[in-house]
């Protein structure tokens, strides 16, 4: 209910200009009119006019002589657009993605909002998987995995209106960032008509009365280039107006087929965003840069309370007494990493292993099978957060699963492949078959104490309950083991991403992340001193706040690491890991 929300239903006319990162040169140039009816999931967008090579992905069916060669190089989608005569219509209805192309010889005049089926000349559909469309108050909030919001207040700008003149425009501006550790900039209208008009109420439309969205800059998310849009003659739509939305659904009705953009079947390679190369990485003028960002969550809603900034430790949170007592206790360095993983870890000088141990919350049987989710922790090759090397090949995994036919999970050894991006099936079937139980895997990298406790498993152990702080919350799942080191010394830090998928079987996550290791004390042993470990893992810059680097927790008594969770560019996490490059 914030006054700064999109509406549920409303259309307004856009323009686009798309700017490469480190130029101000367009490169692209588009006009239209775009729909929501964001109460179904819902929107449709009517374009007249695109010009210049539009480089990004979610884009219609490219013709071969107009493909980007440059881009295309770089295994990235550019198309040359030169629209200026005709219309083209794009819907997204749920996951599904559909471009409409018109009839040349059409008796009416094409018109954005154009809703006569007899009128397409071709229909081609993308099946979108998970992808949907935004919520009205995605810009709002930090709601979300990896993502920040910063709210910047008031400020004038100077907006090009109806008439395409430059006029000044109060605005309230939001910073949105995603898990590309880019960020969006929504403007939102300051001063509606009837403020204008001193709060007029009589004979006022409610149109009058809204914050309408007026310019959205657009990160390009490593896929394409940065664009700056505007909205324009802004309306509210009804449910007498979806008949806007249901163009594809009358088209099949009278026999009109959609075809399959990607030319294949229902494989489940089929399904999903592209998937590109992972060296494939566009750089972005909205890189968020932890010099000017300042998480700062404001939504103006009436039901949303403002957060109450207390006196004390800006490390303490949620889950701060669990990672203090854990550290007290075993002298391990603390990482909160989110809100659904906490890691501790640290360095058993004796056998030269390190200790982790992995605690994932929130975790809770499917309803129709019983079983626990996958919850996996994948080994990156370096400080790169990608699924899987940029260099090439696979992602070694530690893979906590229920195997088919069975009824408990257990800890294995896998790898993840590349494919596993696109939700292939011959992947996670790969995945399978290659899984060895974590304690006989055998090479330069040996494991050991193998431990897996929960309250939701059958017969947790009594020592496995003893060894997490967390035994005694009915939602979490706690792995430990030991890693061997092929070095004397700890490392410098271990690069590691984490997931939990939404079911028993291997696919779609409901939550990933990357994060950094850095802080690994010495093991305790018995009747040794406990040693105070707090870290900070909401610390996405990469430096350490408290101390030189290398310091530990035996020459100042806190260390502080990062765990850093920015994700790089993607438009949606897919598969395992998701689409992370």
């Amino acid at each position: 209910n914030s006054p700064y929300m999109w509406p549920l239903k409303w259309a307004a006319d856009y323009e686009s200009h798309s700017m490469p990162a480190y130029t101000d040169e367009v490169v692209f140039h588009a006009k239209g009119r775009t729909y929501y009816a964001l109460d179904k999931n819902w929107k449709r967008s009517d374009t007249v006019y695109q010009k210049g090579v539009l480089r990004t992905i979610g884009q219609s069916p490219c013709s071969e002589e107009d493909i980007d060669p440059d881009f295309a190089e770089k295994g990235l989608l550019g198309c040359w657009k030169n629209q200026t005569d005709y219309m083209t219509t794009m819907l997204h209805l749920g996951n599904m993605m559909y471009f409409l192309s018109y009839r040349d010889n059409v008796t009416d005049a094409l018109r954005p909002g154009e809703t006569d089926p007899s009128k397409i000349d071709e229909c081609i559909s993308i099946d979108l998987a998970v992808i949907g469309n935004i919520r009205p108050d995605w810009f709002l909030d930090k709601r979300g995995d990896d993502t920040d919001v910063q709210y910047l207040g008031n400020q004038h700008v100077y907006y090009s209106d109806e008439n395409r003149t430059s006029i000044p425009k109060l605005v309230k501006q939001w910073r949105k960032k995603d898990f590309a550790s880019q960020y969006f900039v929504m403007s939102m209208m300051g001063n509606p008509p009837n403020r204008m008009e001193n709060n007029a109420t009589d004979n006022i439309p409610v149109e009058d009365t809204l914050h309408w969205p007026l310019i959205l800059n657009i990160p390009g998310e490593g896929f394409g280039d940065d664009q700056l849009q505007v909205y324009r003659n802004h309306a509210l739509l009804t449910d007498d107006d979806d008949d806007l939305f249901t163009l594809v659904q009358r088209y099949e009705a009278m026999g009109g087929v959609c075809g399959n953009a990607r030319g294949g079947d229902d494989d489940a390679s089929d399904i999903g965003p592209p998937v590109l190369e992972e060296e494939a990485y566009i750089p972005s003028d909205l890189e968020v840069d932890p010099n000017s960002w300042v998480s700062n969550e404001y939504t103006f809603s009436p039901v949303w309370q403002v957060p109450t900034q207390e006196m004390g430790d800006e490390n303490d949170d949620d889950g701060g007494d669990d990672a203090a007592s854990a550290a007290a206790s075993s002298g391990k360095a603390t990482t909160r990493v989110s809100d659904r993983l906490t890691v501790q870890s640290c360095h058993d000088t004796a056998t030269n292993t390190i200790d982790l141990s992995f605690h994932f919350h929130d975790i809770a049987p499917s309803s129709t099978t019983a079983l626990l989710p996958w919850m996996a922790i994948g080994y990156r090759s370096s400080d790169v957060c990608a699924m899987t090397p940029l260099e090439g090949g696979s992602t070694p995994l530690v893979l906590v699963a229920t195997p088919p036919n069975e009824s408990a999970p257990t800890v294995y050894k896998t790898e993840l492949p590349p494919e596993a991006k696109s939700m292939s099936s011959e992947a996670f079937a790969t995945m399978y078959a290659n899984m060895v139980p974590l304690e006989d895997v055998e090479g330069d990298v040996v494991y050991g104490d193998v431990v897996l406790e929960s309250a939701l498993l059958a017969d947790p152990t009594a020592a496995a309950r003893a060894s997490s702080p967390f035994g005694g919350e009915d939602d979490v799942v706690s792995l430990r083991y030991r890693q061997s080191l092929d070095e004397d010394s700890a490392p410098d830090a271990m690069y590691l991403m984490y997931a939990i998928g939404m079911s028993s079987e291997l696919g779609i996550h409901e939550t990933r992340g990357c994060f950094e290791l850095v802080s690994f004390p010495v093991c305790m042993t018995d009747g040794e001193d406990a040693v105070q470990v707090e870290i900070d893992g909401n610390n996405s810059d990469g430096e350490r706040e408290n101390g030189e680097e290398g310091a530990d927790a035996s020459s100042s008594g806190m260390v502080t690491a990062r765990a850093a969770s920015a994700l790089s560019s993607a438009v949606i996490a897919m598969a395992v890991f998701g689409v992370m490059v």
